[in-house]
């Protein structure tokens, strides 16, 4: 048998094998240096909400008034377009936890922020707010 009848014969099977093959592949390889994390998901975007007021949390029993500064930040969100679009600074939840602390005398804390489900939080203006009591006039 020559060379050209071993390609010849049965040729669109042997195609057939190779891209199937390849395919394969290109699956396994991709699956594992995950090739895709760093690619945003087709029919997602991202919003910058400006102007997002910090929530206190305090304790009930905490009287106590505070002041924050910056008392508003802005958020960058990402997620689906329709989700996105719709979303408003109410639908965030931007806040300071002073349940835990008990002395606030020059005290920085955390922002949080908690997104409703499939949106995720890109970017803040502020990481950390400054705890100051109100003056009691």
């Amino acid at each position: 048998m020559s060379a050209r009848d071993a390609i010849l014969q049965n040729f669109w099977l042997k195609l057939f094998s190779f891209v199937l093959a390849t395919m394969i592949w290109f699956a396994v390889f991709g699956a594992q240096n995950n090739l895709r994390s760093n690619q945003p998901v087709l029919g997602t975007v991202t919003q910058k909400i400006e102007h997002v007021p910090v929530t206190l949390l305090q304790a009930a029993t905490d009287f106590r008034s505070f002041r924050l500064e910056p008392s508003h930040i802005d958020v960058t969100v990402r997620g689906p377009i329709a989700e996105v679009q719709a979303l408003t600074a109410r639908q965030l939840e931007v806040f300071i936890n002073l349940t835990d602390t008990h002395d606030t005398a020059g005290l920085n804390k955390k922002i949080l922020v908690h997104t409703p489900a499939g949106i995720t939080v890109v970017n803040v203006s502020h990481t950390e707010a400054r705890v100051v009591p109100a003056n009691t006039d």
